[in-house]
């Protein structure tokens, strides 16, 4: 029960309703990931409170953006689910795509959603960057997001052609939110994107940065992805 507590009380002050049955679903998903974790490596977070704390209240810290219901959301780099699968489990009004690269990974998902029977939620086990140039899913998502898995300028490359015009990216980021948030000014710009807000939480020393869609991404982004790393935008 303690928890429930601590995720209830975050849920609360960010005014999102959390309930017993949300809560069961989170604990499933937490001994499942425990328990696959010592098989494949999922995630280093290991114990129980910190994956509460840091994978998901994390993930669901991204509700302090009011995001749109019935809309479309696809998480980049998910790994084990974070942020997406407990931002589902709150809004299950939300259509979910996830995307990874690591088919242990993907079968991981997989499992937790037909274990905890969640519905609209499309796992696509590839590369973001193929995945940005297919014609199915380019431009077509309200929202796109992604945790730290790289710095702000080389996500955005391979992540914003998903983002439809009016659409928006958001990704949390450390306590260096601000300083890769400049960093990144041109590439904003030069893949059709800008700068809406960034939203800090003290609770968790973390901020989610949202950056808007305004015109189209060019055809030529994202770039390979060792381009990228060599000469990120």
């Amino acid at each position: 029960m303690v928890y429930f507590n601590m995720i209830y009380d975050f849920c609360r002050n960010i005014n999102v309703e959390f309930t017993m049955e949300m809560y069961e679903k989170l604990y499933a998903y937490m001994q499942e990931l425990i328990s696959y974790n010592t098989k494949i490596n999922l995630t280093s977070i290991t114990s129980e409170e910190e994956i509460i704390r840091r994978h998901f209240i994390d993930s669901i810290s991204l509700l302090n953006y009011p995001i749109d219901y019935n809309c479309t959301l696809c998480d980049v780099g998910t790994g084990a689910g974070f942020p997406g699968l407990p931002l589902k489990i709150l809004r299950p009004d939300i259509n979910l795509t996830l995307i990874e690269a690591t088919s242990k990974k993907v079968k991981f998902l997989q499992h937790i959603v037909k274990l905890l029977d969640i519905h609209n939620v499309d796992i696509i086990n590839d590369r973001v960057e193929n995945i940005s140039h297919n014609t199915i899913y380019r431009e077509k998502f309200d929202y796109v997001t992604s945790r730290a898995m790289a710095r702000l300028n080389k996500l955005l490359e391979l992540s914003f052609p998903l983002v439809k015009i009016n659409g928006k990216y958001i990704s949390l980021k450390g306590n260096k939110a601000i300083e890769e948030l400049d960093e990144a000014y041109k590439c904003i710009g030069i893949l059709g994107g800008l700068s809406k807000d960034i939203i800090n939480i003290p609770d968790l020393s973390s901020n989610i940065i949202i950056i808007e869609k305004k015109k189209s991404t060019p055809n030529q982004y994202p770039r390979q992805y060792n381009i990228i790393l060599k000469k990120p935008l």
